[in-house]
């Protein structure tokens, strides 16, 4: 007896024989039915192709071999075979190319052929729910307004109160952001099922509307009809964690285990998320312990939230236990965050480093992270290194390595890789410039101050808030308060940074009295803008340094008027401002009356301000303030070297020398930098390498001779001794 394979093999050849007409419906029925790769499938599929022209086949049999084209991904094949005169086509004809489009075909072959059935077959054509689907799915690379042309046509068609058809078109609505479309197209949704709702709460929370996200679960809830699933549970976890409600995520939590979910490990996973970005590390962590195989995700999302929770040590603890599971780029991206915000120091950061070589993980991304966290570890020729060793740069790239450079002392490497950004056409964002700002700032050289304000000028980014408050410091640092007061008064909108800014370069520049009108008019903006304790602390300075003792006490005094608690800060500079006008007694009593005795800031300023006035350091309370100073910091050179300048008493500074040496307390040399027409020149505390030394300590003998004539011998060493205040 024959078998199968055999009857068919001679049905296809007889027909390539003959071509009885008798055996075309069984063997197109055949051929719709066998795998693409059958040979004698594809041998009769193009006999039946050539024959097209020649002998016109029935809607069925054109289905067919349209079907097995489309299945074959011969998308050429089936095109031409379509616009064959002969072939006969009907709604089926169209339906089944549309349905049957091959993977990989584009948005627009999808809607070239549907606009060829909708112009050959006219009324003939009914789309399906399938075609429909299909057509929705290629309107997804098209913008908001094309999926409006789609939807106004789908309402005329009966297949548009099909669900299916509503939740792809709701879902795209949702992808596209437009929120208003998706609210409309769901309410006047005839039948909802749980895909409905999740598209819904999706769309709410990809427009940042997490509390109406909440709302329409708890509708969904109530309805009572439909029962959630893993992904709409995932979703509201979501809009809870963006909302910080722990007590909503708990509720979610309740639905999720009630519904047999958790032990999903998609659920799971997500739960940890929503707990630890709620500052709930317990919950989170007993959520994660329970996971029964965790995966990467499950390990990253418990770290992530521990180091978002500030729990270093707990979080380290934990990637101890990481074993069995390979770390991705994310494991190695809390990592670096571990090493900038525990202090892990550089080697850490060369672990991580190292690590992302040997696995390969050196995206771009991997990559900004590790120059960013080598620049928080201070180690700027690792930043550069890495800098110069990568082949692709984008402009996170520059800000990150400007910013390092910046932040570590080297303004003139910040500027020059702003050059160079320049100089490969890369357009700086906010970020750079406020970086190159910073860099200009802190060398205090006009040129480049006003470089960086027309750099900033020129992107556009000029009436940046942000950059125009690092702006008005940049400027107040260099003593420009001219440029300083233009940019700040030109600035469409100031916050309190805004104003501390000014009110800090005024004081900073001895405008005493200016800060304090411009704290005034602050005040009078009502709520607006309300100083806060920085706003304080500035104008407290500028008193300081202004010698304001009674607007200064009437500052502090007024910090209780408007709720806000003296810190260290503010005390320090009371006492300061004190010890400057020669209350030293007051100065004293201000310390020990501040919480915890006084703080060491405090004492310090004391101390300092005991130094400056000589006649052996305001006796008592200059020994009290020393005692005091290196009791609590006793591995800092600062109070040792104020005490050594205070002459209290023969052998004094010998004592504080030998305590030193005793403790291993070592001196940082203080610097400054003066500029002048050719540049600028760096002293050093003394510096024997400097190529005009000689001349150097000529001027300060000269200097040191006509001080004699109006200050004493304490205010002598003390402007000699100036790194004291450097450090």
């Amino acid at each position: 007896m024959a078998t199968a394979g055999v009857v068919v093999e001679e049905a296809v050849r007889r027909y390539a024989g003959g071509k009885p007409a008798e055996l075309l419906p069984a063997l197109l029925g055949l051929l719709s039915r066998q795998q693409p790769s059958s040979g004698w499938a594809r041998a009769l599929a193009s006999q039946l192709h050539a024959d097209v022209a020649k002998r016109p086949l029935s809607a069925a049999a054109s289905n067919s071999l349209l079907c097995y084209f489309l299945r074959s991904s011969r998308l050429d094949l089936a095109l031409h075979h379509l616009r064959c005169r002969s072939t006969p086509r009907d709604s089926l004809t169209y339906n089944t190319l549309l349905n049957h489009l091959p993977a990989s075909s584009s948005s627009s072959t999808t809607f070239r052929l549907f606009r060829f059935a909708m112009r050959h077959a006219h009324a003939a054509f009914h789309p399906n729910v399938a075609s429909l689907l299909s057509l929705l799915r290629a309107s997804s690379s098209y913008s908001d307004h094309f999926l409006h042309m789609i939807h106004a046509y789908l309402l005329k068609t009966p297949a548009s109160i099909h669900t299916p058809v509503a939740n792809s078109l709701l879902s795209l609505y949702a992808t596209l952001g437009d929120f208003a479309s998706a609210a409309i197209l769901f309410g006047e949704m005839p039948d909802r099922d749980v895909a409905s709702w999740t598209s819904m709460i999706g769309a709410c929370l990809g427009s940042g509307y997490a509390d109406q996200a909440l709302r329409l679960f708890r509708e969904m809830l109530a309805d009572g009809a439909l029962q959630p699933d893993g992904v709409v549970v995932v979703v509201v976890l979501r809009a809870c964690a963006m909302l910080e409600d722990v007590r909503a995520g708990a509720s979610v939590h309740a639905v999720a285990t009630r519904r047999g979910l958790q032990g999903d490990l998609f659920v799971d996973n997500s739960l940890v998320d929503m707990y630890a970005k709620c500052l709930d590390l317990r919950s989170a962590r007993k959520v994660f312990d329970l996971i029964a195989v965790k995966n990467v995700v499950s390990w990253n999302t418990m770290l992530s939230g521990l180091v978002h929770a500030g729990s270093y040590p707990e979080a380290l603890h934990l990637l101890a236990l990481q074993i069995g599971v390979v770390g991705d780029e994310t494991t190695l991206a809390v990592l670096l965050q571990l090493c900038k915000k525990k202090r892990l120091g550089g080697q850490a950061a060369r672990s991580v480093h190292g690590a992302a070589i040997r696995r390969r993980l050196l995206s771009m991304a991997l990559l900004n992270a590790l120059l960013d966290a080598y620049g928080k570890c201070g180690l700027v020729e690792d930043v550069l290194r890495l800098f110069q060793g990568m082949r692709e740069r984008n402009v996170i790239t520059w800000s990150t390595v400007i910013a390092a450079c910046a932040h570590n002392g080297r303004p003139h490497a910040a500027m020059a890789c702003f050059v160079a950004m320049l100089e490969t056409g890369e357009r700086p964002n906010s970020i750079t410039v406020l970086s190159l700002v910073e860099a200009c700032g802190s060398c205090a050289e006009m040129w480049a101050s006003r470089r960086a304000h027309g750099v900033a000028v020129r992107s556009g980014l000029g009436f940046e808030l942000a950059v125009g408050n690092a702006l008005v410091h940049m400027y107040g640092k260099c003593g420009e308060l001219g440029a300083s007061a233009r940019v700040f008064d030109t600035m469409p909108v100031k916050d309190v940074l805004t104003w501390n800014s000014m009110i800090g370069a005024l004081g900073m520049n001895g405008r005493a009295r200016d800060a304090l009108a411009l704290l005034h008019r602050m005040e009078a903006e009502g709520d607006e803008v309300r100083p806060n304790g920085v706003t304080m602390l500035a104008a407290l300075w500028a008193c300081a340094h202004g010698g304001l003792v009674e607007e200064g006490i009437g500052c502090l005094e007024s910090m209780a008027r408007q709720s806000l608690q003296p810190r260290v800060e503010h005390v320090s500079c009371v006492v300061d401002m004190l010890a400057r006008a020669g209350d030293l007694d007051g100065a004293a009593e201000i310390v020990r009356r501040s919480s915890g005795g006084g703080s060491p800031a405090a004492w310090s300023a004391l101390l300092s301000a005991c130094r400056r006035r000589g006649d052996g350091g305001g006796g008592e309370v200059g020994r009290s303030a020393a005692a005091r100073v290196l009791e609590l910091e006793p591995g800092k050179s600062a109070g040792y070297l104020m005490s050594m300048g205070m002459g209290l008493g023969k052998g004094w500074a010998a004592g504080m020398r030998w305590a030193m040496r005793e403790k291993g307390v070592k001196v940082e040399s203080g610097h400054s930098v003066v500029q002048h027409a050719g540049g600028s020149e760096r002293f050093v505390w003394w510096d024997g390498a400097h190529p005009r030394r000689a001349e150097v300590y000529a001027m300060l003998h000269l200097l040191h001779r006509h001080m004699k004539h109006h200050h004493t011998d304490a205010d002598i060493q003390y402007i000699c001794q100036c790194q004291v205040d450097n450090n």
